[in-house]
């Protein structure tokens, strides 16, 4: 968004802000917004489950509004933007992902709960402010203003969380991630494997090893993770083994070559689902590590470009003294460990216990707790 762009949309905006700030608040409504996908996924898609199951009775919106790089469709993106704060300025709690304009032109309505879930498990790359990639001057203006509360993994994310989304460190809760709440549920975890078995026969019986990078770059630039080679190491797998393919979804799924890949695993999936069919996952910087600790299944961290990604987008880890898993730097590497089968579990219980501390699937059931059904909640600091 450019200089221009920001001060049109502030400025449609913040006169929507005044006129719907006069109408009164529905206690009974939730929203559910997000900017990354045009379903309900990950975080919200299990707070919202959770919310429903407890509180049928409130009536709960979707706000589900990909943003686009194109012109014309950034326009139909501010209108859109239009119709989610007049829910801002008239709902009593509005729950994100991720960034979401109407959220940060201007102050909400004190009666009015912002939480922030974020999208990741946990704080491995540096994102939001903490990003040292060159935010437009504008967008570090008005990026990740005026939450409520942030909702983090465990206790050692909160510092991280509380910087990168400008909240205070005591507004940044550790009830766990409610996405973790997945690998607690045995028969979601049985469903979800048997759902992808169905649509893809042919890894029934085989050792599914899954490729599930990160990207590089932000926003329309975006490009695929570099120094995987599909194809050889499909010919160094032995016969019972199964390469798959997740791409991230914020990526173009055509950046991606798919040849020498078993099964390409549909672009929009939950990569969780992915994750519970998998015996091995290959990986580099993605926030799905998190999840992968909890499975205690082996790991490969495909890190070519290891020491760039230290200086863009940086991490909040060591990645040669603080992570689980077996480090390569080519595809080699990847078949050699997978050869070797050789896999050091004996990190997992202090990576769980330090970055998911509150992860025991219980995260969503908490989330409701707080936000629906206690009375105790802290009066809103200003927002300004």
């Amino acid at each position: 968004m450019n200089r221009f762009e920001y001060l049109a949309a502030t400025l449609f905006l913040r006169i929507l802000r005044f006129a719907f700030s006069r109408l009164p608040i529905r206690g009974d409504r939730v929203v559910l917004a997000s900017a990354r996908h045009a379903k309900l996924e990950g975080n919200l898609r299990h707070v919202h489950a959770a919310m429903r199951q407890r509180h049928p009775e409130l009536r709960y919106v979707l706000l589900l509004e990909p943003y686009s790089y194109r012109f014309g469709m950034k326009l139909i993106y501010l209108l859109r933007m239009g119709r989610a704060m007049y829910y801002l300025c008239t709902s009593r709690l509005f729950v994100v992902d991720n960034a979401f304009l109407p959220i940060h032109v201007a102050p909400h309505r004190a009666e009015t709960t912002v939480v922030q879930t974020w999208h990741a498990a946990g704080s491995l790359k540096r994102f939001g402010l903490d990003a040292p990639s060159p935010l437009r001057p504008i967008e570090r203006t008005f990026l990740h203003r005026h939450y409520d509360y942030v909702i983090v993994a465990g206790e050692s994310g909160r510092l991280a969380y509380s910087s990168a989304l400008r909240t205070p460190t005591r507004r940044v809760l550790p009830l766990g991630s409610p996405r973790t709440d997945f690998f607690f549920d045995r028969d979601a975890m049985a469903a979800a494997r048997a759902r992808l078995l169905s649509i893809h026969p042919i890894l029934n019986g085989k050792r599914v090893v899954l490729y599930a990078p990160t990207f590089r770059g932000r926003g329309a630039r975006r490009r695929a993770a570099p120094g995987f080679d599909a194809a050889r190491l499909r010919r160094l797998l032995p016969d019972d083994h199964a390469l798959v393919l997740k791409t991230h979804p914020n990526l173009d799924p055509h950046a991606t070559p798919t040849d020498g890949y078993d099964v390409v695993i549909d672009h929009w999936a939950e990569v969780n689902e992915a994750l519970a069919l998998a015996d091995v996952l290959v990986t580099d910087y993605s926030s799905s590590i998190f999840e992968w600790a909890l499975l205690r299944r082996p790991l490969i961290l495909l890190v070519p470009d290891l020491e760039r990604y230290e200086s863009d987008p940086g991490l909040y880890l060591d990645y040669r003294t603080e992570m689980i898993g077996t480090q390569v730097t080519d595809t080699d590497g990847v078949a050699a460990a997978l050869a070797d089968g050789a896999f050091d579990g004996s990190g997992h219980a202090e990576f769980i216990e330090r970055h998911l501390g509150a992860c025991d699937g219980m995260a969503s059931v908490r989330f409701v707790e707080r936000f629906l059904e206690s009375d105790t909640l802290p009066a809103h600091d200003s927002h300004e």
